[in-house]
């Protein structure tokens, strides 16, 4: 008996086992797809009846015909109208501003040397007198408001130098910038048109 050795003349023999051949598979190459080309399917166009309509800017805001509006050379004003006496009186008193491109109509029954003040005004103004015949008679431009604590007593007046009938007031300034001169010719337009005799 022999454990891990033996004598030489022992062999042992490992069995070969062979495996007869069988039909396996051969390699085949994978076949290649080229890549198909884009199918292109018509979608449906619409296709318009009328040429549609070129945008165009809206047009600027301009006063309504119910619009009261003066208008002194090329300058045009969208006013307010104090033509009683509570609405003189008041006139734009206690108003905060005066917007651009507006004023305050006064209308009087009578042609007469009307006098003004800037009684609770705060901001300046130009007052412009003009005759029953809508002709400007005098300008008193950049007329100051006064101090908020001035006693009405204390506070100044203003009168034209010929009568008027009516009375613009513009904010400060816009008499010189519109170019308005004594003898420009008032037009009334908007609503006071055909009113007041201008």
């Amino acid at each position: 008996m022999a454990a891990c050795g033996g004598d030489a003349a022992t062999q042992i023999v490992v069995p070969t086992v062979i495996i007869p051949p069988t039909d396996a598979p051969t390699a085949a190459p994978v076949p290649t797809v080229a890549p198909a080309e884009p199918t292109i399917v018509p979608t449906p166009v619409n296709t318009p009846t009328s040429v549609p309509a070129t945008p165009t800017t809206p047009p600027s805001p301009t006063p309504s015909d119910a619009t009261p509006t003066v208008t002194i050379g090329g300058a045009s004003f969208t006013v307010d109208l104090a033509d009683a006496p509570e609405k003189r009186f008041q006139g734009l008193s206690g108003r905060e501003i005066l917007e651009e491109g507006t004023g305050m109509l006064f209308v009087f029954q009578e042609e007469r040397q009307h006098t003004f003040w800037m009684k609770d005004m705060r901001f300046p103004l130009d007052m412009i007198w003009i005759t029953a015949e809508c002709n400007i008679v005098n300008i008193v431009a950049d007329v100051p408001n006064p101090p908020p604590d001035q006693k009405n007593g204390a506070l100044p007046t203003y009168s034209p130098s010929a009568p008027g009938t009516f009375v613009l007031e513009l904010n400060a300034g816009v008499a010189a910038a519109s170019g308005l001169q004594t003898g420009d010719q008032m037009t009334l337009g908007g609503s006071l048109t055909g009113q007041f005799g201008c």
